[in-house]
């Protein structure tokens, strides 16, 4: 399993790397509409900056339980609100695996997804089939 470094420090910030090379979560950031730019800009500073110095807030405002060891990065934009789902991993690593938006609550198929690569991640570091990049910025 192939999955771009987003930052590190005391915590190590992880995203999944699909089959065909694309990290969903730093690609649907970046192709955000610009009427999202405060909420993608809070984010991407909570990816980079915050999480790797200090790990997930335990303020359910910013990081939210979705069950089965899935959890949500919350930002709070005016409409829809932006999401990143991620799981913990031993060793002070956080692994994103999906960013979206959402109207209510969470879809399943979000949760369903982080619970399937998350399973995946497990499997991969269990065979030593790890591989992380550096993103390019």
């Amino acid at each position: 399993m192939k999955l771009v470094r987003i930052a590190r420090d005391l915590w190590d910030v992880l995203a999944v790397v699909d089959h065909r090379g694309h990290c969903q979560v730093v690609e649907f950031l970046e192709g955000l509409a610009p009427n999202y730019r405060a909420a993608r800009t809070a984010m991407l500073r909570l990816l980079s900056e915050v999480l790797p110095k200090s790990g997930p807030p335990h303020d359910s405002r910013i990081s939210k339980p979705l069950g089965g060891g899935i959890f949500e990065l919350r930002r709070q934009p005016k409409g829809r609100k932006l999401r990143v789902a991620f799981f913990y991993d031993s060793g002070f690593r956080i692994i994103c695996t999906s960013a979206f938006t959402k109207a209510e609550t969470t879809p399943q198929i979000e949760i369903d997804s982080a619970r399937f690569l998350a399973r995946r991640y497990r499997e991969a570091r269990f065979r030593n089939e790890l591989v992380i990049v550096e993103r390019d910025d």
